[in-house]
């Protein structure tokens, strides 16, 4: 039985060959990757510093306050440096902190630090104490805020409790041009010294306060232009760091086609944080002494 053609459907059109088009080779532009490499590596490291500062140096600076706390209570004949000398009060900002002895780029990580040589609390002369306003817990955050007669109260470790007076507050200055009078021995200052402005910037927060001697000992007149003691950025822990991080690099790039990217993220990321914390650290001996 054949099959009946249907009028309406068109017949089939005839299929044409066609023509053989060579495929174009793609231009491959070597720059764009190392493009998208660089941005990626300035963003990460963006976000390392960032999680550097807001995370890590807080919480550095919360151990080591609760252990300086800890030791404030323990009896000790002499003070040395790096011990907790007193206890810093500002009731006004809520500040209550534990103070360092002896200013220096370590121990700003701890707290406010006493610069050694200055006046002891209660003693005649000039004591001045360096703080951070924004790194490492940023316990001078709110110094720029007080105002003439704001109270500032000093328990010292081995030492009387003193009242110190908010006399003024200068700003964008440097520690060294403060005048205090004619006779600076005849009170005793307190100076609280914090950075001011950008990280790159040399220019510092002073609260001059002062106070009548509670103590018999001489008047101690500190070398203001001295400032705290710089550690030294290269060292052998800066050169192993720096070493693990280069380690760590070469050993994703070799474990990139020959193990999966959770591998490669557990074996190399916690070396590669680490050592890039560490020359973080090690290169904030570059920046501004309290910031």
């Amino acid at each position: 039985m054949t099959d009946l053609l249907d009028p309406t459907e068109a017949p089939p059109r005839p299929q044409l060959p066609r023509a053989h088009v060579e495929a174009r080779p793609r231009r491959r532009y070597p720059w764009r990757r190392w493009l998208r490499i660089a941005a990626a590596v300035v963003v990460g490291f963006i976000v390392l510093l960032w999680v550097f500062g807001r995370l890590v140096t807080p919480l550095m600076f919360e151990q080591r306050q609760m252990h300086l706390a800890h030791s404030f209570g323990t009896p000790r004949p002499k003070v040395v440096s790096g011990d907790a000398v007193a206890v810093l009060q500002i009731p006004s900002t809520g500040l209550n902190r534990i103070v360092v002895e002896g200013a220096s780029v370590d121990h700003l990580r701890s707290g406010p630090s006493r610069l050694a040589g200055s006046a002891l609390p209660g003693d005649a002369g000039i004591m001045v104490v360096y703080g951070h306003r924004s790194a490492y817990g940023g316990p001078f955050a709110k110094n720029g805020s007080l105002v003439s007669g704001a109270e500032v109260i000093i328990q010292a470790r081995n030492g009387p409790i003193v009242k110190y007076v908010v006399d003024r507050v200068e700003r964008k200055t440097r520690v060294a041009d403060v005048v205090l009078g004619d006779d600076p021995g005849a009170l005793a200052y307190l100076l609280l010294v914090s950075g001011e402005g950008t990280w790159t910037s040399g220019d510092q927060t002073v609260v001059v306060a002062r106070s009548l001697p509670v103590t018999d000992a001489p008047p101690v007149l500190p070398q203001l232009g001295d400032g705290p003691g710089r550690s030294v950025p290269i060292t052998v822990e800066t050169l192993l760091a720096l070493g693990a991080l280069v380690s760590a690099v070469l050993a994703a790039a070799f474990l990139r086609r020959r193990a999966s990217t959770v591998v490669i993220v557990v074996a190399v990321l916690p070396v590669l944080a680490l050592a890039t914390i560490w020359l973080l650290i090690s290169i904030e001996a570059l920046l501004p002494i309290a910031r």
